[in-house]
């Protein structure tokens, strides 16, 4: 009988601490791209307390958390038409490491989010790192400036400076963007800041080997710029893909 209550307690003690092994797997500041809008960065901040909070969600509040029988529930308030409901979400934990939470619900989808160093404020440049995905053997963060002014209709042009942010070994990445408006407000310049994601793109119009870096703002009023990347150079592309055929300069070059 000795033996039989040794075997249960220890049976309760190695579920015990699966469970919190998983659920401190669990806190953290977890990011998702949305797969049909990649310029809407969303997500969910789990804290160690059991309180939860939403990323760039201004009408689903997410208010606490716990994990139970391998699920994941999220309580919190739909804000909409005039009225605030609350409500219950539940996710199936499908697999959880350092870098990846993927959660599914019914089996029918699956939604994956990766792990960021701080809650991400995305109208925060100076923090606009902070959304890239860890993961392991990415290399060092590397940061690249390009610079150079582009012809403007109705201005004398407009100085481009773009930071990105990225991972050694990976092709994707984080950029910042300021554009000045020279002398565009009664002589003056204008300046104007945004950020976005980047991604890597094989071929364009012309060759379809070329390397692409495309640009896409986090929000709406921006459109998404494409560059030819070549000899460290970006090259600005046309709504089709193709070189600009100008004898003005739509080259921005890489700050030392």
């Amino acid at each position: 009988m000795k033996k039989f209550c040794s075997l249960l307690f220890l049976i309760f003690f190695v579920s015990a601490c699966h469970m919190n092994k998983q659920e401190n797997m669990l806190v953290g500041h977890w990011v998702e791209i949305m797969p049909a809008n990649k310029q809407i960065v969303q997500g969910i901040n789990l804290n160690a307390d059991g309180t939860a909070s939403s990323i760039g969600m201004e009408t689903l509040k997410y208010k606490r958390w716990e994990e139970k029988n391998k699920q994941l529930i999220l309580y919190g308030m739909s804000i909409g038409n005039g009225q605030t409901i609350d409500f219950t979400d539940t996710f199936d934990i499908i697999e959880v490491t350092p870098y990846v939470m993927k959660l599914g619900k019914f089996g029918k989808y699956q939604v994956n989010y990766y792990r960021v160093d701080e809650n991400p404020n995305i109208q925060d440049m100076n923090a606009l790192p902070n959304l890239l995905q860890k993961f392991e053997g990415c290399g060092d963060l590397q940061t690249r400036v390009f610079e150079g002014t582009l012809p403007a209709a109705s201005n004398p042009g407009i100085v481009y400076n773009i930071t990105l942010y990225n991972y050694k070994n990976s092709g994707d990445g984080i950029f910042k963007a300021k554009l000045t408006y020279l002398e565009a407000e009664q002589g003056k310049d204008a300046y104007f800041e945004f950020g976005g994601r980047q991604y890597t793109l094989k071929g364009n119009a012309e060759d379809k080997n070329a390397t692409v870096l495309q640009f896409i703002p986090f929000n709406n009023k921006e459109e998404t710029m494409n560059f030819l990347y070549q000899d460290n150079k970006l090259i600005m592309l046309d709504k089709d893909m193709k070189k600009i055929q100008s004898d003005l300069n739509y080259t921005l070059n890489e700050v030392k």
